[in-house]
């Protein structure tokens, strides 16, 4: 499975998610367990799902002979969604947040596939595109 086969997995956990009437159930078909135990460390359990949205909707940059900043508002089409999709476990020494390949890792489900599917810094980035003709309530980066 390659990175974008990986990103459209997890667009479809994100979509089936947001619509499923029973979380938990949902939670239970995609095998997402509510407690794992890597080897090495305390148990961690399942507290939440987090689905964050953003819209980076303009670009600030130094302006020329001045200490303000010259603001960019980005054009309608040109504006990017973004939602990360993250775990959130925790044990008795703190929180983790996870990405889905993590989760499948450390449960044993994942295949070598999917392997590199991160980014290797404890979370997963969804990117998608949206009409933001309507406002969405999204604050940028």
């Amino acid at each position: 499975m390659n990175h974008d086969d990986y990103h459209a997995i997890e667009a479809a956990f994100v979509a089936g998610f947001r619509e499923a009437p029973d979380k938990t159930g949902f939670l239970r078909l995609a095998r997402v367990p509510a407690e794992l135990s890597p080897e090495g460390e305390l148990g961690l359990k399942l507290i939440e799902v987090r689905l964050d949205e953003s819209a980076v909707v303009g670009s600030a940059s130094p302006g020329f002979a001045s200490r303000e900043l010259v603001y960019h508002p980005l054009p309608g089409p040109m504006i990017r969604s973004e939602t990360k999709l993250l775990f959130r476990y925790v044990s008795a020494t703190g929180v983790r947040d996870l990405s889905l390949a993590d989760v499948l890792r450390l449960s044993g489900q994942d295949h070598p596939e999917v392997e590199g599917a991160g980014h290797g810094h404890g979370h997963q980035h969804h990117h998608h595109n949206h009409d933001h003709s309507q406002p969405s309530g999204a604050h940028g980066h």
